[in-house]
């Protein structure tokens, strides 16, 4: 007799939870070989065995908002949700992204299709009144920061903490030893490195403060040289355009982006997970997270947590110096880079700080952990 196959919904917006997603959908399939993947997802989760929906290697859900993005929304949604009814899958799996995912969560309820949320939006940061909504709409929500745990658990959703996956991709991939040593032989040992991170919006908001900050600081210290890390080569002419317009030697290196931090001697970045990135080696940070004052005046009363940095809230200290920002303060940044660079005793304090977190929390194992959750869910044991 046959074996039966076994069908999964699963959806993932953006190229990080591409990633993920692939490695969950890997895992699964060593524990159960019978399952068969359909959702969403990009060329990462294509090659995992994805049977997608749409093709949304081109297109993030960010665009969901945008009323040009309005009719190709509509049908993306429309598509999901006859796939959950025709096909009737064993269950959701939904990875971040819940301005979306909310929708399918909500579809597969109805149709008492288990509904399992990997990779939480951090609603404990803000958004926090869609915890009741989450509470409704999943059956399980697996979680990659400890803290969240409790979070969830108070507001009484089945949960676990199964640790965050970005361990398991910065152990498989490694790091080019050779590209660190070439880094380090064109640009010295004062390495300052800029993470503006993978969206556009994010780069043209962080970017031009980065560099005017960089033209200070090279004054002030001239042997410090400049990193730019773009994330693929799709933004490298806007970064380069940005680059253009200050007189501060820059190197902008596309990929790679282990590489860059393991060879910078200070990293600026955004607070994204990025920052999870640069603790793993240990590097002096700054966290800058920069919006308009519009946006400042409306987000306030909904921002539940003392910092933006993921290191400064896993610690519950300021480990790293970190400031949201709704208008330029190079000034700040500038005195903040001078002191980690310059001052031995700051520097070696951050280090110390980030040794003690990743030895916590640095290890692999969240997509085999996560895999098994879902299979417990389903009454499959792993084999």
């Amino acid at each position: 007799m046959p074996e039966i196959s076994r069908k999964i919904f699963i959806s993932a917006g953006d190229p990080s939870g591409d990633i993920h997603g692939a490695n969950l959908m890997r895992c699964l399939l060593e524990k159960d070989h019978k399952i068969t993947f359909y959702g969403l997802g990009r060329e990462n989760m294509a090659k995992a065995g994805l049977h997608g929906l749409h093709d949304m290697s081109q297109k993030s859900l960010m665009w969901l908002h945008a009323l040009t993005g309005l009719s190709a929304f509509l049908r993306m949604k429309k598509d999901c949700i006859r796939f959950l009814r025709q096909e009737r899958p064993c269950a959701v799996i939904l990875i971040d992204y819940c301005g979306f995912n909310f929708y399918i969560a909500s579809a597969a309820k109805k149709l008492d299709i288990p509904v399992i949320y990997y990779i939480s939006p951090q609603l404990w940061a803000h958004g926090p009144w869609r915890v009741k909504k989450m509470k409704k709409l999943v059956d399980r929500l697996l979680v990659v920061y400890p803290f969240e745990k409790s979070f969830y658990e108070n507001a009484g959703i089945p949960v676990a903490y199964v640790g965050h996956p970005l361990f398991d991709e910065i152990h498989k991939e490694g790091v080019n030893e050779g590209i660190v040593t070439e880094l380090k032989k064109q640009l010295g040992e004062t390495i300052v490195s800029f993470l503006p991170g993978s969206r556009r919006q994010e780069i043209v908001r962080l970017l031009p403060l980065f560099l005017q900050s960089a033209v200070k600081i090279h004054q002030k210290i001239p042997s410090a040289q400049f990193l730019i890390s773009c994330s693929n080569d799709q933004h490298f002419d806007l970064i380069s355009g940005i680059t253009k317009e200050f007189t501060v030697p820059c190197k902008i290196v596309v990929g790679s982006v282990h590489e860059v931090i393991k060879a910078s001697s200070l990293c600026i970045a955004g607070a994204g997970t990025i920052i999870l990135q640069i603790a793993y080696y240990l590097k002096p940070m700054i966290i800058l997270y920069k919006i308009s004052p519009f946006a400042y005046f409306i987000a306030k009363p909904f921002l539940t947590t003392p910092y933006i940095g993921l290191v400064n809230k896993l610690a519950d200290k300021m480990i790293a110096p970190e400031r949201l920002m709704c208008k330029v303060n190079s000034a700040w940044l500038v005195n903040q880079a001078i002191q980690l660079l310059n001052n031995p005793q700051k520097r070696q304090a951050c280090i110390h700080e980030l040794s003690l977190l990743m030895d916590e929390i640095a290890k692999p194992g969240a997509s085999e952990h996560a895999a098994d959750e879902i299979l417990n869910l389903l009454g499959s044991k792993p084999s």
